[in-house]
């Protein structure tokens, strides 16, 4: 029974982890978005040319993050699921809430990769 308990907390980890990273490329869609704006009000305001060009570069910066996460994101969905396809017989685990939450984390991470990610 302890095992099945270490199951269950290593199921839910992992799936709070895959969330995580999803979390964490929405994060940077937001400061891309704030980091946009912020050039754009330099440029409408005349600044000088150094502090547009440093903020582009910050801009740049963030953008670059993106293959990074994908790439986290993919791993993380892959190696959920092969840690769920490795207790495929585990009565706790196929009936516990946590493995239904696991599904449904890696459902929404493929979809989300097929529209975040055009390499798929």
């Amino acid at each position: 029974m302890a095992e099945n308990n270490k199951d269950l907390k290593q199921l839910k980890i992992k799936t709070a982890a895959l969330k995580r990273i999803q979390k964490e490329f929405f994060g940077y869609q937001k400061e891309e978005l704030k980091q946009n704006e912020r050039i754009q009000k330099l440029k409408n305001q005349n600044s000088d040319e150094a502090d547009i060009k440093k903020q582009e570069e910050v801009l740049q910066e963030t953008v670059q993050m993106y293959p990074n996460i994908i790439g986290r994101l993919v791993e993380s969905v892959n190696e959920l699921q092969v840690w769920l396809d490795g207790k495929v017989n585990d009565p706790l685990i196929d009936t516990s809430e946590e493995k239904t939450k696991a599904l449904e984390a890696i459902t929404e991470a493929q979809e989300f990769l097929k529209a975040n990610n055009p390499a798929q």
